[in-house]
């Protein structure tokens, strides 16, 4: 009985050491920040609104403090050399064309590993000059020489993005109280209540500035974030 439990213990212990051979061979597991920039890559592209959203809170006739105002987004891939990270054209128009006098926002998103933790940073950055930069993605050739001195940013209202663990959202929040604006009717500060949602399909974000009681002074009052579809790459 000894030598049988003797050599049943090697075996075992042959068994083990097999195994941890093997897991020492497996692929080791991808990187939390290598995978969420990929989902960015694959998902943030084409042109988004929120129509559907808008015309179902005009139907449940919402309180106007709970509606989402109608929106049009386009996100563009862009290739620059002098900027780091990945970098993504974005625009806003009152009416989804691309006629300069109905953009009133555009500007570059900067995406890049944050490198005190395993989050992906999704930045902000306008141009100091920006009339020349509309309708950047029809000629993205105006971006040469372009650097971050040539932009504006406030690392206070960057988004801290993470894939979950199915792999289907990426999601995060700006800090609490990092992104503020100071409210030149009401002279006093207003602080960005904001976090991101991001899917093949769709881009989410909250889109509120509140006081320092917490009361909502810019945005939507809804609990359901602003849901911009894709409606094309």
């Amino acid at each position: 009985m000894h030598i049988r439990t003797q050599r049943a213990v090697q075996a075992a212990g042959a068994a083990f050491a097999f195994t941890l051979l093997l897991s020492g061979c497996a692929e080791p597991q991808a990187d939390p920040q290598a995978r969420t920039l990929a989902l960015i890559k694959s998902w943030v592209a084409g042109n988004y609104n929120n129509l559907g959203q808008f015309e179902t809170d005009m139907a449940m006739v919402r309180e106007p403090e709970k509606m989402h105002r109608p929106m049009h987004q386009l996100f563009a891939p862009v290739e620059t050399s002098d900027i780091e990270g990945y970098i993504v054209f974005q625009q806003s128009s009152m009416d989804g064309s691309e006629n300069p006098a109905m953009i009133f926002r555009h500007g570059l998103i900067q995406y890049f590993p944050d490198p005190d933790s395993d989050a992906v940073i999704q930045r902000e950055l306008y141009f100091k000059e920006p009339e020349a930069f509309k309708n950047l993605h029809r000629n993205p050739k105006l971006l040469a020489g372009v650097t971050l001195d040539d932009m504006t940013w406030d690392p206070g209202c960057d988004f801290y993005l993470r894939a979950n663990p199915a792999g289907d959202m990426v999601s995060g929040p700006i800090l609490p109280r990092a992104c503020v604006l100071f409210n030149e009717g009401m002279q006093e500060n207003m602080y960005a209540d904001d976090r991101v949602e991001i899917t093949p399909t769709h881009y989410r974000f909250k889109g509120v500035y509140v006081d320092a009681d917490g009361n909502v002074v810019w945005g939507t009052e809804s609990d359901a974030l602003n849901s911009l579809a894709k409606v094309n790459e």
